[in-house]
């Protein structure tokens, strides 16, 4: 038996989709779709372009607001369309070249080189370099020679740039914490006089120090008017 998705041109009731979507996000098995509304994207996504549910929860990942499908999953159902197949005619590190079938007539060919990958920026060109010209040949040959596999355009997630946003961020001032000071008794305010007297600390730490009251600012400033 062959391991071919078929496309599936049905569309399920919203409230099917729903509840599917809940079950799905409920079972913890999708890391990217904890939540009933991450679900019913992927799903609704699939749906219009023709994947049933549980391969488009497997397989299509929401990037930039884009449905970007595994080159796995397309060309599974380009050759289980039943309408079109592809033959790779040449794959390395370098290049990737593929014929695309209707029937027994040739279409056309979609090839992808890595010099190609350079000027697209193209992801993963380092680490799979054979499955990234794979997966953009596929691609392309399915836009170009048989769109109609799917209900709308596919994309691989090799195909979507890095783009980094710009978070709008309200810029907070730091917030100065004043500590409480402590309000001095008779012997600790003649603690601190002693040690003003003895130059210590200054008047100005003294003063800093601790809560006084006025007649103990008095008594400091006294200390320091009358040269002691």
């Amino acid at each position: 038996m062959e391991n071919q998705i078929q496309v599936s041109k049905t569309v399920m009731p919203l409230n099917d989709i729903m509840k599917m979507a809940g079950t799905f996000a409920e079972s913890g098995m999708f890391t990217d779709a904890k939540q009933m509304g991450q679900a019913f994207v992927k799903i609704q996504a699939g749906q219009e372009i023709g994947i049933p549910p549980f391969a488009a929860m497997s397989g299509i990942h929401i990037i930039q607001g884009k449905p970007t499908i595994g080159a796995g999953i397309i060309a599974s159902c380009v050759k289980g369309s039943g309408k079109y197949d592809y033959k790779v005619k040449e794959m390395s590190d370098k290049v990737c070249s593929i014929d695309f079938f209707q029937g027994s007539e040739n279409i056309g060919n979609s090839t992808f080189t890595i010099e190609d990958a350079k000027k697209a920026l193209t992801k993963n060109i380092d680490k799979f370099p054979k499955n990234m010209l794979f997966a953009r040949a596929i691609s392309n040959g399915v836009k170009w020679f048989c769109p109609d596999v799917f209900a709308g355009p596919v994309y691989v997630p090799e195909e979507m740039e890095q783009v980094t946003e710009n978070i709008p961020h309200e810029v907070v001032e730091p917030v100065i914490v004043q500590t409480k000071k402590a309000k001095l008794s008779d012997v600790g305010f003649a603690k601190l006089v002693a040690k003003v007297e003895n130059l210590e600390i200054s008047i100005e730490q003294a003063i800093e120090s601790c809560d006084l009251t006025q007649s103990q600012l008095d008594t400091l400033n006294g200390i320091t008017t009358n040269g002691k």
